[in-house]
């Protein structure tokens, strides 16, 4: 048969009306094809398409789906893609830990090069005013620091709006002394320059006298998470979060006073929820 479509013609079924007259029921099979057809002189037929092709985009079109070496493809990506993300969660958490580890450390080198330096801690120094005149405060040079680790700087210029006794304001005067010495860099205007530093958990690093049983002067950083807190620990420390070089205390609030912390603690945990101060002593 010519042209693009083939001709299927029908056959009777068994107890169907007879054909019309001259109509000569010759069934024979087209070549090429796996349908039987009916010739004669006349002819009935139902046009098709050949069998096994069909239209493009045409009803009954069947879809493509995706072979295995493709869904083997996207799942090494993505699995490739899950790594990355978790490798790169790991390295920022050891980069923070690195950033608290290094603080403390390099706080203490300060404080020994001041006292070196001045004779005097940083915040006690009673000389200071002498020394830098029209820009500083004096500390009361009793040998300790008055005030808390995480006590706000009071608004304005702390020439006229910092108060410094033996109950407060020393642990502020601190950082004044610090910056002034240029042992550690000063905030940008217009932040106070007796602003204790936040570390990246908007935790306060801030000194206090005499906390979670040390003898003398210590640095606490706060908010830190509990992987942040054990490398910490385990990074200067020996692991126990009661004795040593570095201790600390389970917070319940952002930035929380040392004396409501818990610092009863035995052991860290990294759940999410978990938030610490850690202390390590300046001496």
């Amino acid at each position: 048969m010519a042209g693009a479509r083939a001709a299927r013609y029908v056959s009777r079924a068994p107890g169907a009306p007879a054909l019309p007259a001259g109509v000569q029921q010759i069934i024979t099979k087209h070549p090429g094809t796996k349908q039987h057809i009916i010739q004669g002189k006349e002819e009935m037929a139902v046009p098709t398409a050949f069998p096994g092709r069909r239209r493009p985009g045409g009803h009954g079109d069947s879809q493509r789906g995706f072979t295995l070496a493709e869904v083997a493809i996207v799942l090494v990506v993505i699995g490739l893609l899950l790594g990355l993300l978790l490798l790169g969660d790991g390295i920022i958490t050891q980069s923070r830990i690195k950033f608290v580890a290094n603080e403390f450390e390099g706080l203490k080198v300060a404080v020994l090069h001041y006292q070196d330096r001045y004779r005097a801690l940083p915040g006690d120094d009673p000389r200071a005013e002498s020394r830098w005149a029209g820009r500083s405060k004096n500390g009361t040079g009793d040998g300790l620091i008055s005030g808390s680790y995480q006590a706000p700087p009071p608004p304005g210029d702390p020439m006229t709006t910092l108060t410094v006794d033996a109950a407060s304001g020393e642990s502020l005067n601190f950082w004044w002394h610090l910056r002034l010495a240029e042992l550690i860099i000063a905030p940008p205007t217009p932040i106070t320059p007796v602003a204790p530093p936040l570390n990246h958990y908007s935790g306060v690093i801030g000194v206090q006298w005499a906390p979670l049983g040390f003898p003398r002067l210590a640095v606490c950083a706060a908010n830190l998470p509990g992987e942040t807190a054990i490398g910490v620990e385990n990074t200067l420390d020996d692991g126990d979060p009661r004795r040593g070089l570095i201790r600390a205390a389970k917070q319940s609030a952002d930035n929380q006073a040392i004396a409501d912390a818990d610092a009863t603690i035995t052991t860290f945990t990294a759940a999410d929820s978990d938030a610490y101060v850690l202390c390590r002593r300046l001496d």
